[in-house]
């Protein structure tokens, strides 16, 4: 008499789950513990430092502008939107389609960090920099400030138009030494100039290379806080789009193909998750 055998089912070692996206999202996981000592010091550096008589700077004071800061973050999304397309179209078999989305992506991306780069100039022409911006004007540093103000004073008065060239010659005057030393503490000084500032916004936006340091309490702080997060985010921006231009390469020698559906999925969640990290930063430093 025959006996039916029941094949017991067979047993298979490690996650039911793709070890490349497993890969993937630990170091995923590894990032966002990175990004949010980051974001997590900026946030208590920025809520517990600033007091009333010294507050946090403002986008204005620090030469941000939410416009530019909101178009980064449209050209991100999009720039996501793109990669799932990449990814959709890539897993129906058509690759051509797929990599022309994988150039629009990596288009945006470079659009991303050429704006980066704009911002990264204003401050760079304005002395937004860790180390250079007077948010203290007490001991040395207060007279470091009078040399600076002494000398872009003395070039507004020579170049700038008639009531802002007539405010510097005033402040200029007060400069002048007698017995030795300036008729203006460096603290009024400050106070006169972030006044004068503010009075002639318009002009010194219009003239950006008639740069006038103002005092901005906390603002070597913010900088730094500023390049850390920006930088990062942005050296992670160009490792993606690193990836992206070799799909093209692949893609022009006749390289890529359905075969790299995985690969072009892996590296769409590594792009996302790039920028969700935009996400969080644009708010804290463009809107907050």
């Amino acid at each position: 008499m025959a006996h039916a055998v029941e094949e017991e089912p067979v047993l298979h070692m490690g996650v039911a789950v793709n070890h490349g996206k497993l890969a993937m999202w630990i170091f995923l996981a590894t990032e966002i513990m990175f990004f949010t000592g980051l974001i997590g010091t900026y946030i208590v550096l920025r809520n517990g430092t600033p007091t009333t008589q010294e507050p946090w700077p403002t986008p204005e004071q620090v030469h941000l502008k939410e416009w530019i800061g909101a178009f980064n973050t449209f050209v991100l999304i999009c720039s996501s939107v793109t990669v799932v397309l990449a990814h959709y179209v890539m897993a129906q078999g058509k690759v051509g389609q797929a990599a022309a989305y994988v150039a629009v992506t990596l288009a945006l991306g470079c659009v991303f960090l050429g704006v980066k780069a704009v911002e990264y100039k204003s401050k760079y022409d304005h002395a937004i920099l860790p180390g250079h911006v007077f948010d203290r004007l007490d001991g040395q540093r207060g007279i470091d400030y009078l040399y600076t103000i002494k000398e872009q004073l003395g070039h507004l008065a020579e170049k700038a138009s008639a009531p802002v060239a007539s405010e510097s010659r005033e402040l200029l005057a007060l400069l002048e030494l007698k017995d030795g030393r300036a008729q203006i503490a460096p603290e009024e000084l400050g106070k006169r100039v972030n006044e004068m500032h503010e009075k002639n916004k318009e002009f010194f936006e219009e003239h950006p290379e008639m740069h006038l340091a103002t005092v901005i309490p906390f603002g070597n702080l913010w900088a730094s806080c500023y390049f850390a997060m920006t930088g990062f985010h942005a050296l992670h921006v160009l490792g993606g789009l690193v990836v992206f231009a070799i799909m093209l390469i692949m893609a022009a020698i006749g390289r890529f193909g359905v075969q790299h559906t995985n690969m072009l999925e892996l590296v769409g969640l590594y792009w996302h998750f790039v920028d969700i990290v935009w996400i969080f930063l644009f708010p804290l430093l463009y809107l907050v």
